[in-house]
Parts: structure tokens; sequence; C-alpha cells
């Protein structure tokens, strides 16, 4: 063959290699045979299959394959990465080769390939020489390389195995459930229910308790703003922060921890930033939600009579603040230490599951806030009836929307006659309780079904509030309530 000849075959090939690359035209299949039988003639192999291969008849060069045409394909890219290296690496000879091999023998877990592969060396055998790799390899001829033999498998890069998938959360958080850390509950559902006069909260079924809303240094008028923003959200990282001092030592509730605002934003199950991170705004509503409690005082049931007032207890007491930082005008600490206040030592220590759906329900609308207020109720109902045979329990209307916060915007409703509405939502949030796991099912008791269906439109509101309400609780739900009543202190 005359180097006229070996220049244009070489030139002829540069050319097919050309269009074999990526993020060109796809070669057609007379472009790839035309490639690979070059090759096979440069190399001086596998004469019958090139010989197929100029005649077209892919069925003859590739006789085992069952797809001849993929076959082609994976031949075709093969050689294309043996033309990049061709084109790209540097060739070494065998004095550059040999230093750099050690001259001591080589120790057991390393081999001639590891050595070279460690600068960049391989023996290609196709072209029967040893080449050094640029820097940067496309991965496709990395991989196609190793595949066709031509490159050792020490050059693919190194499998980055997953991490461990983190075991998923339990379903529910364990939180105080004695009477005042209820109340407390209740309490921060919103500005309902507090005496806008004294700053006052107190409940009928609670005799004795008593909530105020005070901070030093700050005029009465200026905590009824304060108070007015309150909202469901708070109730929620009241329970978060209990639940918290509970998994950090149930022993010892007060035991202190840390917390961080843009924590509590994400265990609430706040919608992120697109990028991944807590929204500004996220982070002050929950900074606010701490002020809130801060500024809880607990009136114990210690008075010896009417001129005497109980004794007054922090509900919680702030230890330490992380640095502040402004955020949308406001002083947000970057962490919060915080204790539960004296008031706890006094009382059972009763716990409740509850569950994180409920916590994390988006406080958006008006029946989310009544799923949310209800399936708490529901959870310590369930509590104290934890000794009741059966998975059957039987909730009176009227008694459930005062205990979830909502009974005060069910009398408006009937005020403004709009009471199907309250029914509406009971209804919509019983069901989407059954959603979230809280039930397992619900009903109107039959008794009182048969009266809503005998009730005149006159009386059907009053009647349904004194109906009853058949729940139907989970079994997991009563394995977990008799595990907690059985850790309860006294």
């Amino acid at each position: 063959m005359s180097a006229i000849q070996v220049q244009w075959g070489a030139a002829r090939l540069r050319g097919l290699y050309n269009r074999a690359m990526p993020r060109r035209a796809v070669p057609s299949d007379s472009d790839r045979a035309a490639f690979i039988s070059l090759w096979l003639r440069r190399l001086g192999r596998d004469e019958a299959r090139r010989e197929a291969l100029e005649a077209g008849n892919l069925a003859s060069a590739y006789p085992t394959a069952a797809d001849p045409q993929a076959a082609l394909s994976e031949e075709h890219t093969a050689f294309a990465a043996l033309a990049w290296l061709d084109a790209h690496a540097t060739r070494l000879g065998e004095g550059e080769v040999a230093a750099l091999l050690p001259d001591t023998r080589i120790r057991a877990g390393n081999s001639v390939q590891k050595l070279l592969w460690k600068s960049r060396v391989a023996f290609v055998a196709a072209l029967g020489a040893h080449l050094k790799l640029p820097s940067r390899v496309p991965k496709w001829v990395v991989m196609a390389s190793v595949a066709a033999g031509h490159l050792p498998p020490t050059a693919l890069p190194p499998v980055k195995s997953a991490p461990d998938a983190p075991p998923p959360p339990p379903p529910y958080l364990v939180t105080l459930a004695n009477k005042p850390s209820v109340l407390i509950d209740r309490a921060t559902r919103g500005a309902t229910g507090w005496d806008g006069t004294t700053l006052q909260y107190r409940e009928a079924f609670e005799d004795g308790l008593v909530l105020n809303y005070f901070e030093k240094e700050t005029t009465p008028e200026v905590l009824r703003q304060h108070l007015q923003r309150l909202d469901p959200r708070t109730s929620d990282v009241w329970r978060l922060l209990t639940a918290k001092v509970l998994e950090s030592e149930r022993d010892d509730v007060f035991a202190p921890v840390t917390v961080q605002p843009a924590e509590l934003a994400r265990a609430l199950g706040l919608k992120p930033h697109p990028n991944g991170s807590v929204r500004p705004r996220d982070i002050v509503r929950c900074t606010e939600s701490l002020f809130h409690l801060e500024r809880l005082w607990l009136t114990m049931p210690d008075a010896r009579g009417k001129d005497e007032k109980g004794t007054r207890k922090r509900v919680l007491a702030v230890m330490e603040r992380g640095r502040s930082k402004i955020i949308d005008g406001q002083e947000v600490p970057s962490s919060w230490t915080i204790v539960l206040g004296d008031w706890a030592r006094y009382f059972p220590r009763t716990y409740a599951p509850i569950f994180r759906g409920l916590v994390e329900l988006p406080a958006n609308s008006s029946t989310n806030v009544w799923t949310k207020q209800i399936g708490t109720e529901l959870t310590y109902l369930i509590r104290e009836t934890s000794d009741a045979p059966g998975n059957v329990r039987l909730v009176h209307v009227a008694t459930l929307l005062t205990r979830a916060s909502v009974m005060p915007e069910v009398l408006e409703m009937r005020e403004h006659r709009n009471h199907h509405r309250a029914i509406e939502r009971l209804e919509a949030a019983l069901d989407l309780l059954t959603t979230l796991g809280v039930h397992a099912g619900w009903r109107y008791e039959p008794g009182s079904a048969a009266a809503l269906d005998a009730a005149s439109t006159h009386k059907f509101f009053g009647v349904w509030l004194e109906c009853f309400v058949e729940i139907t609780v989970a079994e997991e739900l009563l394995r977990s309530v008799a595990a907690l009543q059985a850790d309860t202190v006294a």
C-alpha cells in the first residue's frame, strides 16, 4: 500500500469518525458499516465480516445477533471510541511506561493496570500501544472503551453508593397531654376564647387553671395587638416543643432543649423555597409563635380563698437565644434554648400521640383548621377513654366542637343562618381525618341519625348539636395509646 493510499485511508477514517461523534446527525447504517470496515481493514481482522459489511449484508456480518442492526450500532460505538483514543491520546514508548512502574515487586491488591492508570496510562490491545489519556475524556468514550475491552475496568469512574435512606419517622409525635398542656394547646389556637380585657384564657371544664398573656415592660394595649395575631400554628409549635422535650429526656421534662425557627418550619411541613431553603416569612411566623409561648403564664389552682390568687408559673423559660438577624423588618434569633416551667412538676405526666399529618397539615383553609383541631381533640379523647372496651368511641357533637375551639364560629354561622356550613365543615373534617389515618371511619350513631331524619328544618341544627358520632379507632393508635399509658409517670 503506497503512502498516498495510507494518507487517503487515514483522512477517510477521520471523516467517518467526525460523522460518528456525538451531538451530530446520527450516521446511517451504510456510514457505520463503512467506518467499521475501515477499522477492520486497518487492524487486519474479521475479513469475512468486513466483506459482509461492504456488501451491506448485516445478517451475514452478525449471524449470531438477535438484532443485527443493534449489533452494528454497538460495534460502531466501540470503534468510534477507539478512534477517539487514537486521535487524542499520547502513545508512550517502553521506557516511558517502565518509568511509571516501581522497581520493587508489585504488592498484592495492586496490578500493572492499576498502577499505570494512576498516571492515566493504559495498554490498548487493539492499537498495540500504551496510551496516556488526556485529563478530560468524554464519558461515552470511557464507557464504550471499557465495554469493548480497549480500556481496563479501572478506567470507569467510581460508583457513588447512594446513602442509606433515613428510616421514616413514626406516624405520630408523643406530646404532653396533662391538663395544663392541653389547656395551652387550646389557648394557642387563636385569639378566640381569650378575654380581651384581662388577657386571660380559662375553660369551664378545667376549673382553677388560668392562662395569662403577659410580658414585663409591655403595655396591655400592645399585648392585645400581639394576642390578636395568634394562629393555629402556635399550638402546633407548642406540641412540637413538648414532643422535642420528651424525645430528649422523657424522665426529665426540665432538660433544656434548643430549637431553631427553620427547624420548626420544616417540622410543620411548610412549603420550602424552590431552592430548598425555608422561606423567610415562615421563619418569622415560627419566631412569632415562640414569642407568644414565652408570654404565657399559668395560674395554678392553689388559691385558698376567693380573695387569694393562685401562684403564677411561666409556661416555658427561655434560657438563651442565638444570634439575631433582621428578616422582613423583625429581629429573629437563630435559635432558642428553652425549658418547661415549674408547673410541669405538679401534674401527672400523661402523654398522647398526635399524628404528624395533623401538625403538617397547612392551616390555609377553614376545613384544614377544623381538621387539625378536631383531630387533636379526638386523640385526647381516645387517650382519656383508653380503658373502654372495643375500638368504637361515641363523641357528642357539641362537646367536640367546644373542645376543638370552633364552637364560637359555629354559633356565628347559626346567627347568620349558615348552620349548614358548620355541618358540612365538620363532616369534611371527619372525612379528611380518615384519610390522614387519625381514625378508621365515622358515622352518626344510629339513634342520632334517626333523630336527624325526623327533625324539622327549624329544629335540625339544635338536634345536630346534640347528636353523637361513632368514631372507629385504628388498632395501631389504640396500641400506641396503651403503650403510652403504661409509661405514664405520676
